[in-house]
């Protein structure tokens, strides 16, 4: 009796085998691949859970192919083999339902021509018409990453006092730096026709609280008791226009050099001199000596006037020739400076500094991470 129902369950257990033996193998793939110098190409097929995979693969021209691969994925390799020319009727049982990868690597120089046939021999007869496609499936990985912000609850104003100099007053100002009377010779005296005047320009000064600067300075030179009475006729006649210039000047020379005027009264009758303004002390010697040197401004007359905004520090000289044979002259220069004086001051002021009051929150945001897998197709 014991032996009798052993053969039953033998004969049981083998009854689904014989069924599934005798289902017909279905086609998955039946094709001629060509498989590149250093490639590798890929297939991907879905099979259903309890089919069996039936792999047949030939090298057309009977070169080896570096290795063959069958994954079940993602990681699962189910086979490999290295160097195959052909492989026949390989069987590989599906324990889940899942997509294979079927993978031909080449490493030869020449590409290899490759005849594979996959096919599936299904676990039932529902199973036949299985879809072997397969299809992307995007995977969403949320991780929560842990931060802080500051947020602004309020703001803490404060007065802050602070000393700043500043400018309060700019005015300009004259300044007779030469008022002298130059005796020069006649031609034909014992004592040179040529003589000249050394003017000594005022420094520009720069301190805490103020600053001085020459902005332009304006000549006057005449001979003798001609020139002196025009002067002094130009000297009454601008009084009612320094009282109307913006800056009120108080000698004609000093109304010639801010551009208040632009014309003086000069004498018609007097002996004349003959002048030039040089730069420096080596061409003095050259015109001394009647040799050729440079200047910057020359004229001749009984009187004469002008300004210079050019020549503003340093030193320069005046060079005086008198080309009477027998009468020797009195040349009275006169140089006036115009000054720019500012003057500073320590001023007082209040700045506000507006500081935000904060606060640390704890907060999370959402990092999504995303994989694309394939799957079966539904």
């Amino acid at each position: 009796m014991k032996n009798v129902i052993n053969i039953l369950l033998i004969a049981y257990c083998l009854c689904p085998l014989s069924i599934n033996a005798q289902i017909p193998a279905v086609d998955v793939a039946e094709l001629t691949l060509k498989v590149g110098t250093m490639q590798t190409e890929e297939l991907y097929y879905g099979f259903a859970e309890g089919d069996q995979i039936v792999f047949n693969f030939e090298e057309l021209k009977g070169k080896e192919l570096k290795e063959i691969e069958i994954v079940e994925l993602p990681t699962n390799s189910k086979f490999m083999d290295f160097k195959s020319t052909s492989i026949s009727d390989k069987k590989i049982n599906v324990t889940q339902t899942a997509v294979y990868k079927f993978s031909f690597k080449n490493t030869a120089v020449k590409g290899r021509i490759c005849k594979v046939k996959i096919q599936r021999i299904p676990k039932s007869e529902d199973l036949i018409s299985f879809n072997t496609n397969w299809e992307w499936k995007t995977l969403y990985d949320t991780t929560w990453v842990p931060y802080t912000e500051d947020s602004i609850v309020g703001y803490d104003t404060t007065r802050i006092p602070y000393t700043k100099r500043e400018l309060i007053k700019t005015e300009q100002v004259e300044e007779l730096i030469m008022d002298k009377t130059q005796k020069v010779h006649s031609f034909w005296n014992e004592n040179s026709s040529y003589t000249y005047l050394r003017i000594d320009l005022p420094s520009n000064k720069k301190e805490t609280y103020q600053e001085e600067k020459v902005i332009s300075w304006a000549y006057w030179i005449g001979v003798g008791k001609e020139a002196s009475e025009a002067y002094a006729k130009n000297v009454s006649a601008i009084g009612n226009v320094a009282t109307e210039a913006a800056f009120v000047f108080g000698t004609p020379l000093a109304g010639i050099a801010v551009g208040a005027l632009t014309e003086l009264l000069l004498p018609k009758t007097g002996e004349d001199v003959e002048y030039a303004f040089i730069n420096d002390y080596q061409n003095v010697q050259a015109f001394l000596s009647k040799n050729a040197y440079y200047q910057f401004d020359k004229g001749k007359g009984i009187a004469a006037y002008g300004k210079n905004s050019n020549k503003l520090q340093g030193t320069f000289y005046i060079g005086l020739h008198n080309d009477n044979q027998t009468v020797g002259i009195d040349v009275n220069v006169k140089i006036v400076v115009i000054k720019e004086i500012k003057t500073y001051a320590d001023v007082q002021h209040v700045k506000t500094k507006i500081t935000p009051q904060k606060v640390t929150l704890n907060k999370r945001r959402a990092v999504v991470n995303t994989t694309k897998i394939r799957i079966n197709s539904k």
